[in-house]
């Protein structure tokens, strides 16, 4: 049964750089708006890779599973931005850990969605006897990508969650649920272009673009779609909010407040002073720190994704 598949053990790695909100690359940020909520962040410094973060997170969540690498059979997830735009940076991952040759790596590429997608398509291949442990990583290092001509820059942070998935574990694989505005795709997306905060004459790079359309589609769907997979999750499965923990990605301080609300959980753990907003990773972060404290016998992890795509997560405790 999939409900015998859980998380067996959790990790994280943030960078050792602090930028805080003082910062001079944030003096030509346009008002903050809805993006506030941060007293510093970590980023990642000149000549460090976003794979080390994934390296680390990884190795911590093997540690705590008592799981040695040699023992992976899938490996899941995103690094973003890799060193390479192809091959994913999971390959330098299964490198760097010593994962075995037929150990397969499953790239996720939903940015924001990547964490909690590739936690159920582990515990899903787990459930079906493809594998008996898969390993589970979201690293980010999108400090590196956005555009600090963009309000939405000012809580950008990096860093790295991973899990272990296996039979058993501290917290059960129970359903998920999801929601995809594919007509929207275009509303946030990362190109190749000179940032507009860039020098003139500066080369172009790959630039996350979050302008006006954007702004739109996030007021229009940011409360309502994580709210609507909530409700239906919930009622799935007979809870009420207040017997759940709900653990996202975390753009801001008022899209929490503005969850804890609407949605009602019973508990909403947050790193956004601390570590501000790391994207995809977030979640991941999120729950290495939080779930041993968890105080709810049940718990959502909700992605929010750049194409418009919503994912959901419940899991048990056991």
């Amino acid at each position: 049964m999939i409900a015998e598949v859980g998380i067996l053990g959790f990790g994280h790695a943030v960078p050792d750089t602090i930028r805080h909100n003082d910062d001079p690359l944030f003096a030509a940020l346009p008002p903050a708006g809805p993006f506030t909520g941060f007293r510093e962040r970590r980023v990642l410094a000149a000549g460090e890779r976003v794979e080390t973060l994934g390296v680390r997170a990884a190795q911590a969540a093997l540690a705590d599973a008592g799981v040695p690498a040699t023992a992976i059979d899938r490996l899941y997830g995103a690094v973003s931005p890799a060193e390479h735009l192809l091959p994913s940076g999971l390959f330098a991952l299964h490198a760097e850990l010593g994962l075995r040759r037929d150990a397969t790596v499953v790239p996720i590429h939903s940015e924001f969605t990547n964490f909690v997608v590739a936690l159920t398509s582990a515990c899903e291949a787990v459930a079906a006897g493809r594998c008996e442990r898969a390993l589970v990583v979201a690293a980010a290092g999108w400090s590196r990508l956005v555009d600090y001509a963009d309000a939405g820059a000012f809580g950008i942070g990096d860093g790295a969650g991973a899990v272990v998935v296996g039979r058993g574990g501290l917290f059960r694989f129970v359903d998920e649920i999801g929601e995809t505005y594919s007509e929207l795709r275009e509303a946030m997306t990362v190109q190749v272009r000179r940032p507009r905060c860039a020098a003139e004459g500066s080369d172009p790079r790959p630039t996350y673009v979050f302008e006006a359309p954007a702004r739109r589609v996030y007021a229009e769907l940011g409360t309502a779609a994580p709210s609507r997979l909530w409700s239906a999750l919930l009622a799935r499965h007979g809870l009420s909010p207040a017997e759940v923990a709900l653990i996202t990605h975390q753009p801001n301080r008022p899209a929490l407040d503005a969850w804890q609300a609407q949605l009602g959980p019973a508990e909403l753990p947050s790193v956004v002073e601390a570590l501000g907003n790391c994207t995809l990773a977030t979640a991941a972060i999120v729950l290495s720190l939080h779930a041993r404290a968890l105080q709810s016998r049940h718990l959502v992890l909700m992605g929010l994704g750049c194409g418009q795509n919503f994912s959901a997560l419940l899991l048990r405790r056991a």
